[in-house]
């Protein structure tokens, strides 16, 4: 059996430990709620004996996602949050693991790699030592990997109702340190906001948003901004008519 495969069958065998949860297609999938789809991505990337893991916890409502392509045409995340950015937030994940890891099918053959003569110096080959797991040390990691995911997602999202999801938007909480921005009104994760105000009836939201006036930290997604400020008069139109914009 191949690596990638090898850690799939892990990753479908762990999904049945946590009620509700199944693997497929490289994510974790929650699929409960009948508004929303729960995600937690491992953010695997392959090579032939080993990737990388860098997690995050990702959620899409259903008729955001209806009206982000109606309007835009494509679909945006509702919210995603990268573990990186919350490490201090973390409660299961090994220390030494929550900012980036390496999964290999034989750690010591990379590990000697790494040692070799002249390739890093003590400093590097300690930093890659710590972030580095065997294939048969990874479950352990992945199971703590989806107790944090599913933690996160309680804590950070109100899931009691698909009215109290959106309004709850963006997620509140602090990065791991002052150097590490809060992004959740930056670029396309603002356009999805505005998405989202739009689906609870504020239709002033967005063109604050894209007003001077509102600062951001990054540039942001004025061309997706500017398609929904176009289609606003058709959604104030269908949102009188129905109560709805999708």
């Amino acid at each position: 059996m191949m690596f990638k495969d090898r850690v799939y069958q892990m990753c479908v065998e762990l999904a049945g430990e946590f009620e509700g949860w199944g693997f497929a297609a490289g994510k974790f999938k929650n699929r409960s709620l009948r508004h929303t789809d729960l995600f937690i991505l491992p953010g695997f990337s392959f090579d032939d004996d080993s990737t990388l893991l860098q997690p995050a916890v990702w959620l899409q409502n259903k008729r955001a996602s209806a009206l982000c392509k109606r309007v835009i045409g494509y679909d945006l995340s509702t919210s995603v949050i990268n573990f990186q950015a919350i490490a201090n937030e973390l409660r299961y994940m090994p220390e030494n693991l929550r900012f980036t890891a390496s999964i290999f099918e034989n750690k010591r053959l990379y590990l000697e790699a790494v040692h070799a003569p002249g390739v890093y110096d003590h400093k590097m080959v300690k930093a890659l030592e710590e972030k580095a797991i065997d294939l048969s040390e990874a479950r352990p990691v992945l199971r703590a990997m989806m107790q944090d995911g599913t933690s996160l997602i309680e804590r950070l999202y109100d899931l009691s109702s698909e009215d109290n999801l959106l309004k709850g938007l963006p997620p509140k909480y602090k990065t791991r340190n002052e150097n590490v921005p809060y992004d959740e009104m930056e670029t396309q994760k603002g356009v999805m906001i505005c998405l989202v105000h739009i689906l609870l009836g504020d239709f002033d939201f967005v063109v604050n948003y894209r007003s001077d006036e509102y600062k951001t930290i990054f540039p942001k997604s004025n061309n997706e901004l500017d398609a929904i400020i176009e289609a606003l008069p058709e959604l104030k139109r269908r949102y009188a008519e129905t109560g709805s914009v999708i």
